[in-house]
C-alpha cells in the first residue's frame, strides 16, 4: 500500500531492456520522503536496471512510477530533481577536465569550455566540491584524483543540481573501507543536513543494515521491501536468496554473513 508520506510509489513496476524478460517480479513499494533507501541483491540481479528506471534513463516495461507532489520538483515535471552518482563514471581521462569543471558539467556544459564561466555558476561548483571535503582540489585534473576523491567530486557534481532524491550506484565500489566509510558518512550527513532522500544500490547486505532505513533486496526474479526493521530478518532474506543467512548485531552495528549460526 502507499505511504501518506512517500516521495514515490512503485505500482506494480516492471523494469529492463526492450524486448527481453523483466528482470523481476512487478515491484510495488512505497519510498517515504527523507529515507535511506537500500536496493540490495546480487550481481545480474537487476539492482541497477531499476535505478535507472527511477532515475528516468530507461522507460518502464510495466506498472508506473508514482511521484508525490512537493516542493522541490523539476519544472513542468511531477518528479523531484534528481542528482544521480552513476556505478562507473563514463569521463574519459584524455580529456584534461579539473574538478571543478566535472562538476560544472551538471550545470550547463555550453560553460566549461570558456575562458571564463559564469561567476554564479563557477562559484556553485565550488561551492559543491567545498562541500564534499574538495574545495583545496578544484583546480586538479580528474585524472589525477585518487578513486576516493573521484567518487566525491562525482557526489558534488549530484549535489550541483538541488537534488530532492540522490540516487548513488554502488559508490563504494573500488574503494578501501576507510575511504568507503567516511563517503558513506558524508552521504548520511548531507541526507540528514538537507532532508535528502537516498537510494543506494549495492550488493553488500552488511552496508545496508547498517546504514538504511528502508530496504528492497532482489535476487533471482522475486524481492522482498519495506522497513529495515521488519524486512532485514534472517527468515526473510534466507528465504529470498535461498541460502541460510545470520545477522548478527553487537549494539547499535549489524553485519550479515552467508551460512547458518551452526557454521559462523
Amino acid at each position: 500500500m502507499p505511504e501518506s508520506d512517500a516521495l514515490l510509489d512503485l505500482d506494480s513496476l516492471s523494469v529492463g531492456y526492450q524486448g527481453r524478460r523483466p528482470v523481476s517480479e512487478p515491484i510495488s513499494v512505497s519510498v517515504p520522503a527523507g529515507s535511506y533507501f537500500g536496493i540490495v541483491g546480487p550481481n545480474g540481479c537487476g539492482k541497477t536496471t531499476l535505478l535507472k528506471t527511477i532515475v528516468g534513463i530507461l522507460p518502464p516495461l510495466n506498472g508506473k512510477l508514482r511521484w508525490q507532489t512537493r516542493a522541490g520538483s523539476a519544472a513542468g515535471t511531477g518528479r523531484p530533481r534528481i542528482g544521480y552518482v552513476p556505478q562507473r563514471d563514463s569521463i574519459d581521462s584524455i580529456y584534461p577536465f579539473q574538478a571543478v569543471e566535472i562538476v560544472l558539467l551538471a550545470l550547463g556544459t555550453e560553460h566549461i569550455f570558456r575562458p571564463f564561466p559564469k561567476s554564479e555558476l563557477r562559484a556553485r561548483a565550488m561551492l559543491m566540491l567545498e562541500t564534499v571535503g574538495l574545495g583545496g582540489d578544484a583546480k586538479r585534473g580528474y585524472a589525477e584524483l585518487s578513486g576516493g576523491q573521484r567518487q566525491r567530486v562525482l557526489l558534488a557534481r549530484a549535489l550541483a543540481l538541488e537534488p530532492t532524491l540522490l540516487a548513488l550506484d554502488e559508490p563504494t565500489t573500488a574503494l578501501d573501507p576507510g575511504t568507503s566509510e567516511r563517503l558513506l558518512d558524508l552521504i548520511e550527513q548531507l541526507r540528514r543536513e538537507r532532508g535528502l532522500t537516498v537510494l543506494l544500490v549495492t550488493h553488500d547486505l552488511s552496508l545496508v543494515a547498517q546504514r538504511a532505513t528502508h530496504l528492497l533486496a532482489m535476487c533471482q526474479g522475486r524481492y522482498v521491501a519495506g522497513p529495515v526493521e521488519t524486512t532485514f530478518t534472517e527468515e526473510r532474506l534466507s528465504a529470498l536468496y535461498q541460502y541460510p543467512m545470520t545477522i548478527l548485531q553487537s549494539g547499535s552495528r549489524r553485519a550479515v554473513l552467508m551460512g547458518s549460526r551452526s557454521s559462523v
